[in-house]
């Protein structure tokens, strides 16, 4: 299987009053970026699993599991949701795009 394709973890850090600086600092975003495999889920499975044949999902495989927190994905650009992981191979993520994102 080919990890060709690149999917970046986006985790957004709140900005507000620091007590210890006595500053106010700006809204952060955090990217870590990891090499995977992008397929699209057929509508039968999509119905198996969600119960939905309209939605669009796309399955992200990782080399290692990627188990640190994060807000949502973003592959090429484009904004996804993680619908769910896997519960046996941690480094699946099933994604559904946000329109506008």
């Amino acid at each position: 299987m080919r990890f060709s394709d690149r999917i970046t973890f986006v985790t957004e850090k709140e900005g507000g009053y620091n007590p210890i600086t006595g500053e106010h600092e700006e809204a952060k975003l955090e990217m870590v970026t990891k090499p995977c495999n992008l397929s699209t889920m057929g509508v039968d499975r999509t119905n198996e699993l969600f119960g939905q044949i309209d939605k669009k999902i796309t399955v992200a495989r990782l080399q290692s599991p990627y188990t640190k927190p994060f807000d949502y994905v973003r592959i090429k650009g484009q904004k996804y949701n993680v619908k769910r992981q896997s519960d046996y191979r941690k480094g699946v993520f099933y994604l559904e795009g946000v329109s506008g994102g």
